[in-house]
């Protein structure tokens, strides 16, 4: 059996079905020119014709809600990583968290300072926000506890009974 092949309106000619399984499979012929043979009322694909598949689209077109996420703009994500997170607020967080120890609590407070300022200049970016403001406010508040501690620590040695 002979079919016409027709690509982007121009005809391309006749040719035996052979000739067209070949060249669909090394690409000379594509799954969507058209073909015609005897017996058929309309021009039909010619991958459809010979029982191919269809080809994969090159891209796929999704709603704007349908679309992922980036990583940046998932909650649980930043919960897990540091995902668009301001370095500062990571810094001030683990400082935070070490002035327990009372003796890193008044750099707490400064690198905590520091973060809120560059998580709320960040708002104002072209490359979009950061994150951490709670993690910023937790090293401020703990570090401010460790403050205080270090005072009260250095009051009571200097107020000392001496013998």
């Amino acid at each position: 059996m002979h079919y016409s092949i027709a690509r982007e309106g121009q005809h391309l000619g006749s040719f035996p079905e052979q000739a067209l399984r070949e060249g669909m499979t090394d690409g000379r012929f594509r799954y969507q020119d058209l073909a015609w043979t005897e017996g058929l009322a309309e021009w039909k694909p010619l991958g459809l014709l010979l029982g191919f598949a269809p080809p994969l689209p090159d891209t796929v077109f999704m709603p704007q809600h349908a679309q992922p996420k980036a990583m940046k703009d998932d909650a649980g994500m930043r919960l897990l990583l540091p995902v668009g997170r301001s370095a500062w607020a990571i810094a001030a967080g683990y400082l935070g968290l070490f002035s327990l120890l009372i003796i890193p609590a008044p750099v707490a407070v400064i690198i905590s300072l520091i973060a809120i300022q560059d998580i709320r200049k960040s708002k104002l970016s072209s490359k979009g926000p950061k994150y951490g403001m709670g993690r910023a406010i937790f090293g401020l508040i703990m570090g401010l506890a460790g403050t205080v501690g270090i005072m009260f620590l250095v009051y009571a040695l200097l107020n000392q009974p001496r013998y």
